[in-house]
């Protein structure tokens, strides 16, 4: 019997997918990494950029609910508030494919339920659906993927939450075949977006574009059926290379190898660095009085991502290991209120700034590093009375092998949403979409 199609595969896999078959423990993972998206969304609302792309879409007569406050067509909603849940670069990531898919599917998957009257459970069944094929094809590309300069986030994003809509959409297989394909076929994007607003706003297009695909094909359009595999397809064009992996629905990626639940709001690649200057400052007595250089030893996928070396701008801020060692320095940690334009051209940061060193080093840039620690981080800090401190951290708190506790998580989301009376079982047990609406209809302060 011919083994099917890895695009039909994934569409199989979703269409057959339903609440009563989900482990446990790959519910509560999707549980948390809805929780954890859902609450930098709300975060997200109160950005600038966010409330200037409300302005352009906001339409009272949309039925679906825009984050901070107001109603759309469900596309356009799904295009502001994937832009919210990724503008402070505070949302998931997976290390199959490095991508933020949590931000793509997500708020997809609420506009499409506001428009269906979609339960708590349909979301969550879809949002599985498309978080597994999202990171199995992350798997399937491999590391490659990115380091070419695709950005795994609008590519298998993209890719992942047409899946997840068309399955809220429908259970046929050849409709979400077909939708898949259309994704695949459409699906681009470029790492030259990081470091300005085009960066989250891909985000929340790609969520808008999925729900395009999915309501074309459901209207009984056609879409390639051979998009993902074979010459000029999406491994073809946008894989250096492929690689076998386990079947979707075999092992369940959002457990194994699991996602980051970030603590800082600043790319994940900087969070390890950002644990260990911590506890040097907790521990050792660093501070930014008694600091005469700083080196920071890094692999190559974090020398890659942590491209600004003096950033003028918040998003490039973001993006910067000097500047986030330096709010350590200063302040002890990193927080939002470091990403204000005062503190990113502050004189004191700036000449903090001047201490760092980043370097990519090849022992932490082997396959086998990149595997089990990508963003691992070596500190050597010296002192100015001639001592010098080192350090190592393999992988930040928040990472897959280290996660977030349910508390931590918990309270990361009430400090988002500005709200503290949320229990781990409350989240656990609640009606997820519901909370959701009506966090959207409450206006940022």
């Amino acid at each position: 019997m011919k083994t099917p199609s890895l695009q039909r595969q994934f569409a199989e896999f979703a269409a057959n997918l339903d609440a009563q078959s989900l482990p446990d423990q790959v519910s509560w993972a999707a549980k948390r990494a809805v929780i954890d998206t859902l609450g930098v969304m709300v975060l997200g609302a109160k950005h600038q950029d966010i409330q200037t792309l409300k302005e352009v879409y906001a339409d009272s007569k949309g039925i679906a609910y825009l984050v901070g406050g107001g109603q759309s067509d469900w596309e356009a909603a799904a295009l502001v508030n994937g832009m919210a849940a990724h503008i402070w670069d505070y949302d998931d990531t997976s290390y199959t494919g490095i991508s933020h898919a949590s931000a793509v599917i997500l708020p997809a998957l609420l506009a499409t339920a506001d428009y269906l009257g979609s339960s708590s459970d349909e979301v969550l069944t879809a949002f599985v659906a498309g978080s597994e094929v999202a990171y199995t094809l992350g798997e399937v590309t491999g590391h490659g993927h990115y380091f070419r300069g695709w950005w795994a986030t609008t590519t298998q994003g993209l890719v992942g939450a047409t899946v997840a809509v068309s399955r809220l959409l429908t259970r046929d297989v050849d409709v979400i075949e077909a939708a898949l394909g259309l994704a695949c076929a459409a699906t681009s994007g470029s790492r030259k977006a990081i470091g300005t607003s085009a960066k989250p706003y891909l985000v929340g297009d790609a969520a808008r574009r999925a729900i395009a695909f999915a309501r074309m094909t459901q209207a009984g359009l056609s879409g390639p059926k051979n998009a993902l595999e074979g010459k000029g397809a999406f491994l073809d064009l946008l894989s250096e290379n492929v690689r076998s992996v386990e079947p979707v629905g075999k092992r369940w990626r959002l457990i194994e190898p699991g996602l980051l639940q970030k603590r800082y709001p600043v790319c994940s690649a900087a969070h390890a660095a950002l644990d260990l200057m911590v506890e040097m400052v907790e521990k050792s007595g660093v501070s930014a009085d008694n600091v005469e250089e700083i080196v920071a030893e890094v692999p190559d996928l974090v020398a890659t991502s942590l491209m600004f070396d003096r950033p003028v701008s918040l998003k490039e801020a973001q993006f910067c290991l000097p500047y986030a060692l330096s709010c350590v320095l200063s302040s002890g940690g990193l927080g939002l209120a470091d990403l204000g334009e005062s503190e990113i051209r502050s004189e004191a940061k700036a000449l903090l700034m001047e201490k760092v060193r980043m370097i990519a080093v090849d022992d932490l840039s082997t396959d086998e590093m990149r595997s089990r620690y990508p963003e691992s981080a070596r500190l050597k800090v010296t002192l100015k009375d001639g001592r010098t401190l080192s350090g190592f951290c393999p992988e930040a708190y928040g990472m897959p092998q280290r996660p977030l506790s349910d508390e931590d998580l918990v309270a990361k989301f009430a400090s988002c949403v500005g709200i503290d009376q949320f229990t781990v079982r409350q989240l656990r047990d609640g009606d997820l979409t519901s909370i959701a609406r009506e966090l959207f209809k409450t206006r940022p302060v």
